[in-house]
């Protein structure tokens, strides 16, 4: 097959999108803030390739020059199949655990939680879709080459010259169109020549057709599984990708699987890919079906169409938040020479506005209402068998994923996990009912597509039985942020359901205290009462953990039964169990107790910080309402906190320090700890990727600038002393308000509060500033705390500023 001659129609489309994707500027219109990850030489490895996603689809793009490679996923495409992961036999054993619990003898209940555990023992694993390669046909080394990722634009690009003509390619995952697309021009004409080639890893079809399309095809089937994950036998999820070539000029043939692209002006790569995953209980879907319907859709559209309606979409959400550490923010450097220095100990204040951008990139590209949710490594994974099957754990590293959702304007992003949510609500019933006897519904630590809830991988840290109300809670803190009441009564039945659970699983203890049994406190173990980190055993009864998120659980469910005006019977059995659940305690060494007994050790370095959920994400602990136990959390943190540690457990004790209000932490961290895990791409990479790090550290800098918890707004609360100067605008609060700010010499100079639902707004009011809107002074009273609170109405914005400046700006 050869095409030498394109309409005229479609020549002129492609042509003026080559034009107009090198006249756009990089940065968006007045966008003036640190936004482009650049480079001056191809990725030679995957933690050099740079991400894009539509949420559903994802590619790692290595900006080859010879040969191009972009790595490619799909979130649907995982190992095995509808099942259910429950243990028939599992409650008969847990009567003889709890006793053995009551008695002390941990040791003996870890051995006998094996028999709790769910069939199989693992789950199943996320995998790679395939790989798309272009080869060039160049006749001498290239010069100036450059390769960047335009946050803002949701952009990748290319750029190189050989000899007189300089090449230009530019990359984008479209969510409105659902294709990943590769725009490809030059400077002169007639220069465009490739061979486009597709692989996968899974036994698979390649095929051509006549149009200018190649494409595979392939079932899953069996799996071998690898530590963390099951073996399958079975068939498994179907898929199939497909790309369109569309030159301008030239030719087009193809033969042996392979198209090329001869002597062409321009031209555009379409990747389309399906699976037939329709949920975790069917995947009766037709693939080519699905893909036929995108392309269909797409038509003719040129990649200029494709282009404007991705970046509209994209920029319109990344540029809700804007993130500046004073100056303009500019800087020649490539992204992987700056991160080497930052590593060698050079500060770089510009490169964690960056950092805190990219982590909002990453969640916006990953997770999209109607896809599924980011997991361990949002979606993008090379591996047939990726660390930890590259899934969804439950006990941080998922909740993680989302903590920056809400506050840093990304709210609709958290729709696949809500989705989530509501699946495991329904298989988690059957784990309540099958592993324990009780209604309502509860899940572990880990889930997968298939969303099992039984126990897997390991008696501890598998026998957690709060992981489902951890996650349950976003619900409720979605409702504090955007004040939703639609959406807090559909939510409120998963919440309740999840209380229901405990309503019948809490036992009473010796002391009279209702706690859980089994549990464990995620992922620490001890042994002959001494916290051990890995070594040891982990099933135990009442961690504080469990109490922290079933007290958090059960006053969510309370105060949405006051806002929706129902369930009050409910709810005064809640009350009521509230009372009687495990204290917090203070330990020996001051420290907030891990355990209900006093095992803590102040030499473990384990990086679960678990018992400190109650000091973030919740706020149960707090320095107003419960000092003692405030201070005891701040010595676990300490003890804790190795020297700038980073990984997830990095990114969690930086949102930790920043609630204690220590800015300096919580910045030593961000700067040292955060950056010295980066791969070149900034992917948290350290010996194995994992992206929850990326996604966690822009709530750790989110919460350094602005705290909302506790009914109160607090600005710049745990501001590092390095960070003296910026601005920050878009952030949300709880209860409705987003909010921007400037500040020099650390010192707040004014702010912007809009009020989305009218609510009141109660706030820690900076000395030296007052409240305005519209110009004119706002009412307001003090409270018995010095809070300053003052009504509001939607829409409006309210402006803290001193008296000088107010004289200065009172038009905006």
């Amino acid at each position: 097959m050869t095409i030498t001659r394109m309409t005229f129609h479609c020549a002129i489309i492609l042509l003026t999108a080559a034009v107009a994707l090198w006249t756009i500027p990089a940065a968006a219109s007045g966008f003036d803030m640190p936004q482009r990850l650049w480079y001056d030489e191809p990725a030679a490895r995957w933690g050099q390739a740079l991400p894009i996603g539509n949420g559903r689809l994802g590619a790692m793009v290595f900006g080859g020059v010879d040969k191009e490679h972009l790595q490619l996923n799909e979130d649907t495409l995982w190992s095995g199949g509808p099942h259910c992961y429950d243990n028939p036999d599992a409650l008969n054993h847990l009567p003889k655990i709890r006793k053995l619990l009551s008695q002390g003898n941990i040791e003996e209940a870890e051995q006998l939680g094996w028999k709790l555990m769910g069939q199989p023992i693992n789950q199943q694993a996320f995998m790679p879709l395939g790989d798309l390669y272009l080869t060039f046909h160049h006749e001498s080394e290239p010069a100036d080459y450059v390769r960047s990722l335009d946050l803002i634009n949701g952009l990748v690009s290319v750029r190189y010259r050989i000899g007189e003509v300089t090449f230009q390619r530019q990359y984008l995952a479209s969510h409105p169109h659902q294709v990943i697309a590769i725009h490809l021009a030059s400077d002169h004409k007639g220069m465009i020549s490739f061979d486009l080639s597709v692989d996968t890893l899974h036994k698979h079809e390649t095929y051509v057709q006549d149009t200018g399309i190649l494409g595979f095809k392939g079932q899953l089937g069996d799996y071998e599984g690898a530590q963390w994950t099951a073996v399958w036998r079975d068939e498994g999820v179907a898929f199939e990708g497909r790309a369109r070539v569309v030159p301008v000029g030239g030719s087009l043939s193809s033969q042996d699987g392979v198209i090329s692209v001869r002597k062409a002006d321009a031209a555009t790569v379409f990747f389309a890919a399906a699976t037939s995953f329709v949920n975790y209980q069917d995947i009766s879907a037709q693939p080519a079906k699905r893909i036929d319907a995108c392309l269909e859709q797409l038509g003719n559209t040129s990649f200029a169409a494709v282009r404007e309606a991705h970046v509209a979409d994209f920029s319109s959400k990344m540029k809700r938040v804007r993130f500046s550490l004073g100056g303009d923010g500019s800087d020649t450097r490539p992204t992987d020479r700056r991160l080497a220095l930052v590593k060698k100990g050079e500060r770089d204040p510009h490169l964690i506005g960056l950092i805190f951008q990219y982590s909002r990139y990453l969640l916006l590209a990953s997770s999209r209402p109607g896809t599924q949710p980011a997991g361990l490594q949002g979606i993008w994974n090379p591996l047939l068998q990726p660390p930890w099957g590259a899934k969804y754990t439950i006990n941080i590293n998922t909740q993680m994923n989302y903590w920056q959702a809400d506050l840093a304007n990304l709210s609709e992003c958290q729709e696949p996990l809500f989705d989530l949510i509501r699946d495991i609500s329904k298989t988690g019933a059957a784990t309540a009912r099958t592993h324990y006897g009780c209604g309502g519904w509860m899940m572990h630590h880990n889930t997968d597509i298939w969303r099992g809830t039984a126990p897997v991988d390991l008696p501890s840290p598998g026998l957690w039985p709060t992981g489902g109300s951890w996650i349950a809670l976003h619900l409720w803190e979605h409702y504090l942020f955007s004040q939703d009441r639609a959406f807090l009564r559909k939510a409120y039945p998963v919440l309740r359901g999840s209380a229901e659970f405990f309503t019948e699983f809490l036992t009473e203890n010796k002391d009279g205290y209702l706690v859980t049994s089994p549990s464990t406190s995620p992922e620490h173990r001890v042994t002959n009462g001494r916290a051990t980190g890995f070594g040891g055993f982990g099933v135990v009864s009442a961690p504080t953990m469990d109490m922290e998120i079933i007290r958090d659980l059960f006053d969510a469910c309370v105060k949405s039964g006051e806002i929706l005006g129902i369930d009050e019977d409910f709810s005064a059995q809640l009350t009521e169990m509230r009372k009687r659940l495990a204290p917090l305690k203070v330990g020996r060494y001051g420290q907030l107790q891990e355990w209900y007994d006093d095992w803590d050790n102040p030499e473990s370095r384990h990086g679960h910080v678990s018992h400190l959920y109650g000091l973030y994400p919740s706020s149960q602990i707090n320095a107003w309402h419960t000092p003692d136990l405030f201070t005891a959390a701040k010595v676990s943190l300490a003890e804790r906190t190795s020297r700038w540690g980073g990984g997830w457990p990095g990114a969690w004790k930086a949102c930790l320090w920043a609630r204690c209000g220590d800015g300096e932490m919580a910045g030593n961290l961000v700067e040292k700890g955060h950056t010295a895990r980066l791969a070149d791409n900034l992917l948290n990479i350290g010996g194995r990727f994992q992206i929850d790090a990326n996604l966690g550290i822009s709530a750790a800098i989110a919460e350094m600038l602005l705290q909302s918890h506790c009914r109160r707004i607090q600005l710049l609360p745990a501001l590092p002393p390095k960070w003296s100067e910026g601005s920050v605008e878009g952030l949300r609060g709880r209860g409705g308000f987003e909010i921007g700010m400037t500040w020099q010499d650390a010192r707040l100079q004014s702010a912007s509060i809009k009020s989305l639902q009218g609510q009141p707004c109660r706030i820690v009011l900076p000395a030296g500033l007052h409240v305005t809107c519209d110009g004119k002074d706002v009412p307001v009273s003090v409270d018995s705390e010095g809070l300053v609170e003052f009504k509001t109405s939607p829409g409006k914005i309210y402006k803290l500023q001193g008296r000088q400046s107010e004289n200065h700006d009172t038009d905006n």
